[in-house]
C-alpha cells in the first residue's frame, strides 16, 4: 500500500468534532468521555491516518474495546504507549491500538487491513 497523504499533526479539538460528527451519524458506538479520551490521546500526533475498527463501528453491537489503528512512519511502540497511557488517564474504557507504517506495510498486515471495517477519525 502506497501512501499518497502527507502525514499531519492531529489537534484534539479536530479529532474530537469528527468523533462528534461520526457518532452523530451511527457510525460509531463512543460516549462523551471517550471521545474526550481519544481526542487527548491523539493530539500532537503525526499521522496520515487514525481509524475506529471493530466492534465500536457497528452500531448493531454492545460493549467491547475501542481499537484504534494509526497509520504514521513514527516509531510503533513508543506511539501506541503513548496514545494508551494517554487514553486511560482520562478514561479506563480498554482500549487497543495498532500502529502500522502507512508505506512499510507487509503482507499480512495489509491482509490485515483489508479485512477491517474501518471508520476513519482524521
Amino acid at each position: 500500500m502506497s501512501s499518497s497523504v502527507a502525514a499531519s499533526l492531529q489537534s484534539s479539538a479536530a479529532v474530537a468534532r469528527s468523533l462528534a460528527t461520526l457518532r452523530a451519524a451511527g457510525l460509531v458506538r463512543i460516549d462523551d468521555v471517550e471521545v474526550e479520551a481519544l481526542a487527548a490521546a491523539v493530539d500532537g500526533i503525526a499521522a496520515e491516518a487514525i481509524e475506529l475498527f471493530g466492534s465500536r463501528t457497528d452500531p448493531a453491537r454492545r460493549g467491547g474495546d475501542i481499537d484504534l489503528l494509526i497509520l504514521t512512519a513514527a516509531p510503533r511502540l513508543e506511539t501506541a504507549r503513548r496514545v494508551s497511557r494517554r487514553f486511560f488517564a482520562q478514561c479506563e474504557e480498554r482500549i487497543d491500538v495498532v500502529v502500522l507504517h502507512p508505506d512499510r506495510l507487509t503482507a499480512a498486515e495489509d491482509a490485515f487491513l483489508q479485512s477491517l471495517r474501518r471508520v476513519r477519525i482524521t
